[in-house]
């Protein structure tokens, strides 16, 4: 969960607040089966080089979890044992079992908005305690094939986790022909984003894939068989069931 330090292009004025270098501590933590199924907190160490700080500087710092937007803490940083050095320590309530990619900011901002900001990211990758399950899946058992153009085959899968849905990390789809085995690119992924693979609602738990079947080739065959296997994986890399389907094609008349 790590990325590159996002910085923030300094105000031109030379004596504008300049966040010149940020500290992260831990930046990456990681919980087992050891710990055990448990609330718990992290201590985060924010350490930070500030330059042209004035009297009417604000210094501060927010922690954002990057997966839903949401604003965790936000508050000031205080002046440390040395010139130009900001820090914090912060408690950040967590559970073991927990998932978070978060964003933390420092910056340094005049009242006329003067100054500059550093970006790092805090990975917290917790343990699996149930596997993902999937619910529901549903595709048509036979679509005939339109006499010109294409027709789209639509399959969904509905999918939870007792650990929390945003812990559900792929659901896949796996095409299997029945006279030339599992088909080029599969398992494939299925999306739940609202607009990808005729998706049509975002985060709702029903994970779509879809293809679009065409009228009758001029050669090579028109009747195929397929047998369809839906599973999911989470966060903690445990699997779910996997659930069986048909599909067939069938050529148009």
């Amino acid at each position: 969960m790590h990325c590159d330090d996002t910085i923030s292009p300094v105000n031109t004025f030379s004596e504008s607040p300049d966040v010149k270098q940020l500290t992260v501590s831990p930046d990456e933590v990681t919980f087992t089966l050891a710990d055990g199924f448990k609330d718990t907190s992290v201590t985060i160490q924010i350490d930070a080089t500030i330059e042209n700080v004035n009297d009417d500087t604000f210094i501060g710092y927010s922690i954002t979890d990057r997966g839903n937007q949401e604003l965790l803490i936000s508050n000031e940083l205080v002046s440390g044992n040395t010139v130009n050095t900001y820090s914090s320590e912060i408690e950040l309530e967590t559970t073991t079992t927990s998932f978070l990619d978060l964003l933390i900011e420092v910056f340094a901002y005049t009242e006329d908005g003067k100054g500059n900001y550093i970006q790092k990211s805090l990975g917290i990758t917790g343990f699996s305690n149930n596997p993902p399950e999937i619910l529901e899946v549903s595709n048509p058992d036979t679509l005939t094939r339109p006499v010109s153009g294409d027709i789209p085959a639509i399959f969904t899968a509905t999918v939870t986790d007792l650990d929390g849905d945003d812990t559900i990390s792929r659901v896949l789809i796996r095409i299997i022909d029945s006279e030339d085995g599992e088909v080029t690119g599969s398992p494939f992924d299925m999306a739940d984003d609202g607009n990808s693979l005729r998706d049509e609602t975002a985060n709702d738990n029903i994970f779509t894939w879809s293809l679009n079947v065409p009228s009758n080739p001029a050669s090579g065959r028109i009747n195929r068989d397929y047998d369809i296997e839906y599973f999911a994986i989470d966060k903690g890399g445990l699997y779910s069931d996997t659930l069986r389907t048909t599909f067939s094609i069938r050529g148009s008349e």
